[in-house]
């Protein structure tokens, strides 16, 4: 199996780089969506959420999400855009 890359610009990102790696672009109060991944009844599904970044420490994400402080997994969670 390959190690599948994208290419933009000059520049080749390595998608298969740790999802867990400190992403600096984020900043406090940014809007960032997460996303979940689950199976139910042998099925895929995905659950996601929008809220403003608080900040991340090794094991969990702090949003604000609807006005109410959030901790998210990150185990579970993943940015996407």
């Amino acid at each position: 199996m390959s190690t599948p890359s994208a290419e933009h610009g000059s520049r080749s990102y390595d998608l298969t780089r740790d999802d867990h790696a400190a992403v600096p672009f984020l900043r406090h109060g940014q809007s960032v969506s997460l996303i979940r991944w689950s199976r139910v009844d042998g099925d895929w599904c995905y659950t996601t959420v929008l809220g403003q970044y608080v900040h991340r420490d090794e094991r969990y994400w702090y949003l604000v999400v609807r006005g109410v402080s959030a901790r998210l997994d990150r185990a579970e969670w993943a940015i996407f855009n």
